[in-house]
């Protein structure tokens, strides 16, 4: 039986989906899989229990026979966060043994999800370096590259946690740094021996934001214009510049989102004439009937907000980088890419496993 903790260095760098990506493939070659949270700091409170969303969710879409609570072994909970803090004790480590081994126990390979970074779970002694070595597991690291200081990010886990870190995978790398990072980086750490396993790039179908999913977060009403309904937000543009600089800015980006006032008929109609899949109108204004009849002949709906446009942009930009797996067709679409971009042998070497079964 083998497993491998999957771990990352920030928040939302796609790490549920590559356990998604690795279950998918791992059950794809015949081998039998489970998965596993050891520890979750992104507790969700319904009315019916407290869980991890994402470990709730992979258990359903893998049909995984192990219960919820063996899966995700560890809430923190700020419940328990501040029992700790007061000197409560218990033997979080023995209870992660015992969920490991029921949930492990008819498994080729489990996955192990790590926390939202390798540091997190130190309150209870229940880091990554620790669950790596409480489980023998070896880790691969998620990271997102964004410029070089991803490098200092990757050493000082290899330093923690040694030869435990058997490999990085690169993850939402802008294009025009692909080849930088392929001539530049990956010799460089491999050269460090930290093996990088693959190099994933930024893709907008799993970077965009459901606009359904925008107006809730954003609290607002939709009083014309265009269908909700299967329109995905790409990117945020702010419209605040002057009439005449604002259609140039709009042609910048495809299938956006515009929040501008209220007030500024002027950049609405501008961004109206581009690539824009919705605008939000701050303010609490409603547009002028001029806008409405052209959003209407462009099918983009017009969203009314009551706060101020620095308020919504902040809103917005909250969902960004918040690549959520949840949707099927995100998920099948980044399963396909990390089929097609992982060097699925050499992982399956370091692992000491067969790749077809």
């Amino acid at each position: 039986m083998t497993s491998l903790y999957v771990a990352s260095t920030e928040t939302f760098v796609g790490k549920s989906a590559v356990c998604a990506g690795l279950l998918t493939r791992l059950r794809k070659d015949g081998h039998t899989v489970s998965y596993m949270k050891p520890v979750s700091v992104s507790v969700t409170h319904t009315p019916d229990a407290v869980l991890d969303e994402d470990a709730a969710f992979l258990r359903e879409t893998f049909d995984l026979s192990a219960s919820l609570e063996q899966i995700a072994p560890v809430l923190l909970r700020r419940s328990t966060i501040e029992a700790v803090l007061r000197g409560e004790q218990r033997d979080w480590a023995a209870q992660v043994r015992a969920a490991y081994a029921a949930v492990s126990k008819d498994a080729d390979v489990t996955i192990l999800e790590g926390t939202n970074s390798w540091s997190e779970g130190a309150l209870v002694d229940l880091s990554a370096d620790r669950v790596v070595d409480l489980l023998d597991a070896p880790m691969l690291l998620v990271v997102r590259y964004r410029t070089t200081l991803a490098v200092d990010a990757i050493l000082s886990v290899q330093r923690f946690v040694g030869k435990r870190l058997c490999g990085v995978l690169l993850n939402q790398i802008e294009e025009t740094r692909l080849d930088f990072v392929q001539s530049h980086i990956v010799p460089f750490l491999e050269q460090h021996n930290i093996p990088v396993f693959g190099l994933i790039p930024q893709d907008q179908t799993l970077a965009g934001i459901p606009l359904d999913e925008l107006i809730e977060a954003v609290g607002g009403k939709v009083v014309g214009g265009g269908a909700v309904e299967g329109k995905i937000i790409e990117s945020l543009m702010i419209g605040a510049m002057g009439a005449e600089a604002s259609l140039a800015h709009f042609r910048r980006r495809p299938n956006k989102v515009v929040v501008t006032g209220g007030d500024r008929m002027d950049l609405q109609l501008a961004a109206l004439e581009t690539s824009t899949n919705a605008l939000i109108l701050t303010g609490n204004f409603y547009p002028n009937q001029q806008v409405l009849d052209r959003a209407v002949q462009r099918d983009v709906p017009l969203i009314v907000v009551a706060d101020d446009t620095l308020t919504a942009v902040e809103r917005v930009e909250s969902l960004f980088g918040h690549v959520r797996f949840h949707q099927r067709n995100k998920l099948d679409h980044f399963v396909g890419l990390l089929d097609e971009r992982l060097d699925w042998q050499r992982l399956y070497a370091a692992l000491g496993m067969a790749s077809g079964g």
